[in-house]
């Protein structure tokens, strides 16, 4: 009896000891683990395999870091989203060793490991012998990737394996794919490769590459290099006897690879601790591996603060708050906000009852400089000038505008310079350049509205003549005409509608557009209503001497064009050759801005520069 109770402890204690440690044994064996190299600390992200199909959740995967918990655990299956996926190549011997039955066996097992993987995995493919050949670049189209195993080629040549094996990783880090899984099947030994196992290895890791080794047996059969492939880049070795076992092996492949999941969390660990992970998945095993904590980088890189080790730095640092400054205004004076109340009005047609927008801060600074410079003599010029010109800023919007701009240009000047001296010329000049930059575009309308007139002017004749009116014929050709001739023109005949007497309506125009011709139709308008002249006639004259003037105007601006563009470099070239100077060799300009002679020369210079910009001026500048 007590002979038969020792035998059955003896019994039990055998059954637990298989339980505790062949058990977990067996099931670590199942599951494997690599790290992924593109998160960083405290992020990690690992690749989990599995042998099995499995779908896992956060709930079935447990992971400590030196017995400790982690945060943020997420687990998602390779190709669920595009941040897991990973990519898988194959790599075929099609040595010459390889032809026949060898090779039609590989080819077939590719197939089958095509239909196993997961069909959101990319796939690439490529044989090599002496040299590899790409077969199938990356994609997950099935009918691409049977399109490429139907032709696979005729084996040939010598045995590169680590050069091809070098390829298939550079192939996953071209395509941007966090990692993946590279599978080498070979039959002869290795000779002709530039690549050293070490590279391939080293590679393999830096991408977060397995490589997975299959070999088939034959007479020059060497299993060591493709065993040692697989150990040190974290994958596994199969080996073959026969071309027909390739199948089962490439399908047990694909179904573990289609199997795989990314596993990331956020360390809780310090700096520049060794790290023991430990990845348990529930019912399957747990899988181990191990890093090193970066440490803390807490000195950074030393500022120079020598002058003349770091000129740009106090220029760079004034340049960043004037632009956020410059940003800043320019929010500011956006677009104003339109309350509910406006919103609305754009749709029952009335007048927005807040005043367009005005209420805002920009607006209230706008009407404050219009109500200031009203009674300017040249306001009312310059307001004409900006509604001649498109602009869809008020005049006083405009003034405001170039202030804070001249204001902010000054500061840079003066950062630059080092010196006050040049930004007041900055803010005394911005307006006149604002001015200038108006009455130019302004003066372009003009001209456009002068070369538009006569073929206006045209089309309002035949109207006449078929028994029109002079205000009926300006506004039935209003419907052709281009702007600005048909904004002008409709102005005059709105004002018309309104009771003012055309000629007037027309003077106006003729005012705004200093245009000689358009005063002769108003003068036209004025006689046809007092004495009744043949209006169709009149306007035929009018329009063969604005068709005369316009050809001496354009024979006048090809004979000027040289003293234009003259007036443009003598004016511009001796302020830009300042400001170059200033910038890329201060200390040689210098004593123009820091010595009372220096400041007469500039004063001088200025003088100059702007009294032969004017003479030029005159002299091009020839009234038709």
């Amino acid at each position: 009896m007590n002979m038969r109770l020792a035998t059955c402890a003896v019994v039990a204690v055998a059954l637990a000891w298989c339980a505790t440690v062949l058990v977990p044994s067996l099931a670590l064996a199942g599951v494997s683990v690599s790290r992924s190299p593109d998160v960083r600390f405290p992020d990690r992200s690992f690749v989990l395999t599995l042998p099995e199909h499995t779908r896992l959740g956060a709930g079935q995967v447990t992971v400590t870091e030196n017995g400790g918990p982690v945060r943020n655990l997420r687990v998602a299956a390779v190709g669920a989203e595009r941040r897991t996926k990973l990519g898988v190549v194959l790599a075929i011997d099609a040595s010459r060793s390889m032809a026949g039955e060898p090779f039609e066996g590989a080819i077939d097992a590719a197939r089958v490991f095509a239909d196993e993987r997961n069909p959101r995995q990319p796939l690439a493919a490529l044989t090599f012998g002496t040299g590899s050949r790409l077969l199938l670049p990356f994609t997950a189209e099935e009918d691409r990737i049977a399109a490429a195993l139907a032709e696979p080629g005729t084996p040939s040549g010598g045995t590169d394996m680590y050069d091809a094996a070098l390829r298939s990783i550079e192939l996953v880090k071209d395509a941007g794919l966090r990692g993946g899984f590279v599978v080498v099947l070979s039959d002869g030994t290795e000779h002709g490769s530039g690549a050293t196992p070490d590279e391939v290895i080293e590679a393999a890791n830096s991408a977060n590459v397995k490589i997975f080794t299959v070999g088939l047996q034959s007479e020059r059969f060497d299993p060591a290099a493709l065993a040692k492939l697989a150990e040190e880049s974290g994958g596994e070795y199969s080996e073959a006897s026969s071309a027909a076992q390739l199948t089962e092996i490439y399908g047990a492949l694909g179904a573990q690879f289609s199997n795989a999941h990314v596993v990331s969390y956020r360390s809780m660990v310090g700096p520049g601790e060794q790290v023991a992970v430990n990845i348990a998945v529930h019912s399957l095993g747990v899988a181990t591996t191990s890093y090193r904590s970066p440490l803390l980088k807490l000195n950074p890189p030393p500022l120079a603060t020598d002058e003349e080790n770091a000129p740009g730095i106090p220029v760079l640092a004034i340049l960043v708050v004037v632009g956020l400054l410059a940003m800043a205004f320019v929010v500011l004076v956006g677009g104003p906000r339109q309350t509910a109340r406006a919103r609305i009005a754009r749709y029952i047609g009335i007048k927005d009852p807040d005043g367009d927008g005005q209420n805002s801060l920009t607006g209230r600074l706008a009407r404050g400089a219009e109500r200031s410079l009203r009674e300017a003599s040249w306001w009312d010029g310059f307001a004409t000038d900006i509604e001649v010109a498109g602009i869809s800023r008020t005049p006083g919007q405009i003034v405001v505008t170039s202030l804070a701009v001249a204001i902010v240009l000054a500061l840079i000047g003066t950062s630059i310079a080092g010196t006050p001296l040049v930004g007041l010329p900055v803010v005394l000049l911005a307006p006149l350049v604002v001015r200038f930059g108006i009455r130019t575009l302004a003066n372009r309308q003009r001209r456009v509205f002068a070369d538009q007139i006569a073929d206006h002017l045209s089309v309002v004749g035949g109207s006449l003549r078929v028994g029109h009116s002079l205000p009926a014929a300006l506004s039935a050709a209003l419907d052709e005409a281009p702007d600005p001739a048909r904004r002008e023109f409709g102005r005059a005949v709105a004002d018309e509608r309104l009771g003012m007497p055309l000629e007037d309506a027309l003077g106006t125009v003729s005012e705004r557009m200093k245009s000689n011709e358009v005063k002769h139709i108003a003068l036209l308008a004025r006689l046809q209503r007092e004495v009744g002249s043949d209006a169709a006639e009149m306007v035929d004259q009018v329009v063969i001497t604005v068709r005369e003037r316009q050809e001496l105007r354009r024979t006048v601006q090809t004979l000027t064009a040289q003293g234009r563009f003259a007036q443009l470099v003598l004016s511009v070239l001796p302020l830009g050759a300042l400001l170059l100077l200033t910038v890329t060799n201060k200390p040689y300009v210098e004593p123009l801005f820091t010595t009372t002679a220096g400041h007469i020369v500039l004063a001088i210079a200025t003088t100059l520069v702007i009294a032969g910009s004017l003479v030029i001026h005159k002299i091009v500048k020839i009234q038709i």
